[in-house]
C-alpha cells in the first residue's frame, strides 16, 4: 500500500529532520510511528501524506510515485489525514458540513452522504452537535468531528498524528472501534502516538530516536503547611448564547494542592479554567485568587505569537512589569527542558511537544499562584511527561496551587492528590484520587477510565 525508501528531510535553513527512514505498509496493517517530542514524526506524516516532498528518497503509493500527477490524484482520493491539532483540519464551518465535505468531493450521491454523516455522527457520538458550528465545540468533540471526516471517504490509508490525546474514555472506545473495523476492512493505519499502551496495539513499530531511560516519578506530597486558598468559585454559573456550560460549580485549591479535573468532553472543564484565569466573566457567583492565576491551553500554538521563543516567554513578566523579564523567561524555558539552541527560533517552527513546553515556560515566567494546565502532556514524550511531574510537584513545593485538565488518570496520579470530576457543567465527584485509581466501578459510574481499560493488561514499557 505504502512503501518509503531512503526518506531524507531538512526544513530550510534548520537542522536535518529525518535521514534514511525507510519502511513498508501493507493492507489491514497498523504502523506505530513513535518517538520524542521534535524527533520528525509529525514531518513525516506530511511526507507520506504527499503534503511536502523529502530531500532525498522514494515514495510510492499503490506503486506510484506519491509526487507524480498520477500519485497526488490517487493520494487525494485514497488517503486521509488527520492533523496533530484537529483544529489544522477543519475545512468547514459545521459537524455535518465537515463530516460531508470528503464524500461530496468523491462525488457521492446526496442520499449516500446523509446516512454516512448520520452513521458517523451516532458512531463517535456527535449527533446531539451535528448542526453546531465547529468553533463551538470542546478540545475533544472537535477531535471526533476531524476522526470522523478523516474516515467518511473510506480510505485505503489513514494516517492519524496523536489522534486520542484530546479524547475523554468514551471518545477513545469509540474511536478505536471504529480503528478495529477500518482494518478488518483492509485499511492501512499510520498511528502516530506517545502511549506505550497503544503501541502495543500495531503489528510494526517504527521508532525514530533510541528509547529514553523512563525515570519512575515518586510523587512527594507537598510539605507547604500554609492552607490558605490561592483560589476560590462559590456558585459559580456560566452560558454560551444562554446554554449553560457550568452551573452552580463550587471549586477551592488550596495553596501547594494540585487537583486533577476530569469530565467527559464538553463537560465544562475548559470553561471553569478560563473563568478561573479571568478570560471569562461568570453569569452569577463569585471568583478570589489571592495573586495572578495562570492557564496553558489545550492547543498550545493559540497562546504562542512571538518572533522567538525567548521573547514570547518573557512577554508576561514585561506585560505586567516584572524585573529582568529575559532572565525570567530563559529561567522558565530551562525549568521546562527546553533546549537553549531553541531560544532564538520561532515558536511556529517547533513541533507540537515542544510548543507546548514554551506554552508552560510563559506561564511559570509570570510566577502565578494557581495554574491551570488544560491537557498538558497530548503529545508529550515520556521524558517530557516525568519533567511535568516534576514541575507541578516543584510548585506545590512552593505554595502554588495546580489544576490538571487531563483524560489520562495515571498522569494525573503521579502528581494530584485531589480529584473532581465535571458532567454537564457541575460536579459530581470531589474526593481522593486514590480512590478513582483504586475503585475500576466508581470509575466506570463516573465515565471515566485508564489507558490500561482501554487497551487490556498492564501499563508497560514497549521496547525493541
Amino acid at each position: 500500500m505504502l512503501t518509503a525508501h531512503e526518506i531524507s528531510f531538512s526544513y530550510p535553513e534548520g537542522p536535518q529532520v529525518l535521514r534514511g527512514i525507510s519502511l513498508e505498509l501493507r493492507s489491514g496493517e497498523m504502523l506505530t510511528i513513535t518517538g520524542p517530542n521534535g524527533c520528525g514524526k509529525t514531518t513525516l506524516a506530511l511526507i507520506l501524506a504527499g503534503i511536502i516532498p523529502p530531500d532525498s528518497g522514494e515514495l510510492r503509493f499503490k506503486d506510484v510515485a506519491v509526487f507524480s500527477d498520477d500519485g497526488q490524484a490517487l493520494i487525494r482520493r485514497e488517503l486521509s489525514l488527520l492533523f496533530q491539532d484537529p483544529e489544522d483540519g477543519i475545512l468547514t464551518t459545521s459537524v455535518e458540513r465537515e463530516i460531508a465535505f470528503g464524500p461530496e468531493n468523491h462525488g457521492i450521491p446526496t442520499d449516500h452522504i446523509r446516512a454516512i454523516v448520520d452513521d458517523l455522527a451516532s458512531k463517535f457520538g456527535l449527533t446531539p452537535v451535528l448542526r453546531n458550528s465547529t468553533e463551538e465545540l470542546s478540545g475533544g468533540e472537535l477531535e471526533r468531528c476531524a476522526l470522523a471526516a478523516a474516515i467518511a471517504t473510506q480510505p485505503s490509508v489513514i494516517i492519524l498524528d496523536e489522534p486520542d490525546s484530546f479524547l475523554d474514555y468514551d471518545g477513545k472506545h469509540r474511536f478505536w472501534e471504529e480503528i478495529e473495523k477500518l482494518k478488518s476492512a483492509g485499511t492501512a493505519i499510520v498511528h502516530i502516538t506517545q502511549s506505550e499502551t497503544a503501541i502495543m496495539r500495531a503489528e510494526k513499530v517504527l521508532e525514530l530516536a533510541p528509547v529514553i531511560e523512563r525515570r519512575r516519578i515518586r510523587l512527594v506530597r507537598n510539605p507547604v503547611s500554609i492552607r490558605e486558598r490561592v483560589i476560590e468559585m462559590r456558585n459559580v454559573s456560566f452560558s454560551y448564547d444562554k446554554k449553560p456550560v457550568i452551573e452552580n460549580v463550587d471549586f477551592t485549591i488550596i495553596a501547594g494542592e494540585s487537583v486533577a479535573i476530569f469530565g467527559e468532553s464538553g463537560s465544562g472543564k475548559t470553561t471553569l479554567a478560563r473563568i478561573a484565569a479571568g478570560l471569562y466573566k461568570p453569569d452569577s457567583g463569585t471568583v478570589e485568587s489571592t495573586g495572578r492565576v495562570g492557564i496553558s491551553f489545550q492547543f498550545p500554538a493559540r497562546q504562542l505569537f512571538a518572533e522567538t521563543v525567548r521573547d514570547d516567554v518573557a512577554f508576561g513578566p514585561k506585560s505586567i512589569g516584572l524585573d529582568g523579564p529575559k532572565t525570567l523567561a530563559e529561567s522558565a524555558l530551562k525549568a521546562i527542558g527546553v533546549e537553549r539552541d531553541l531560544f532564538d527560533r520561532s515558536p511556529f517552527e517547533l513541533s507540537d511537544g515542544e510548543q507546548r513546553r514554551v506554552g508552560i515556560a510563559g506561564i511559570l515566567a509570570i510566577d502565578p499562584v494557581c495554574v491551570f494546565f488544560d491537557e498538558p502532556t497530548a503529545t508529550l514524550d515520556s521524558r517530557g511527561r516525568a519533567r511535568f511531574v516534576e514541575i507541578v510537584v516543584r510548585l506545590n513545593s512552593e505554595g502554588k496551587g495546580v489544576a490538571l485538565i487531563t483524560h489520562d488518570i495515571e498522569i494525573a496520579a503521579r502528581c494530584c492528590s485531589r480529584a473532581i470530576v465535571l458532567k454537564n457543567g457541575g460536579v459530581i465527584f470531589d474526593g481522593d484520587i486514590d480512590i478513582l485509581m483504586t475503585d475500576r466501578e466508581l470509575r466506570n459510574s463516573l465515565g471515566l477510565g485508564t489507558d490500561s481499560d482501554i487497551y487490556g493488561g498492564a501499563l508497560c514499557a514497549h521496547s525493541g
